[in-house]
């Protein structure tokens, strides 16, 4: 699967539950550069009670890197909520991210 199949595909399970969803893009066009701090997730938003909802994107064999596991973790210890979004054996997956 692609990253833009995982994305949709994880959006729309949680927007299904009621969340909210933005998703962020970071990528530098032209001369611009991206202005998103490191660590960012792909899919940010929150629930309908307010819970800031974050959902990270990996392909097959894609890693997190440092600065996204920290961001990962700064979420949960803040309340929030944070998922990885992944593939197994061609089918979409959601994580709850439980730490490093």
């Amino acid at each position: 699967m692609t990253a833009s199949e995982i994305t949709k595909w994880a959006k729309k399970q949680l927007e299904d539950e009621g969340c909210r969803l933005n998703r962020v893009n970071n990528i530098p066009v032209h001369r611009r550069k991206g202005t998103i701090e490191r660590g960012w997730s792909d899919l940010q938003g929150y629930t309908e009670e307010g819970q800031y909802v974050a959902i990270e994107v990996k392909t097959s064999g894609d890693k997190l890197s440092v600065y996204q596991k920290q961001r990962l973790d700064d979420i949960v210890d803040c309340k929030g909520l944070a998922y990885i979004a992944t593939e197994v054996e061609g089918l979409p997956i959601l994580r709850s991210w439980t730490g490093i």
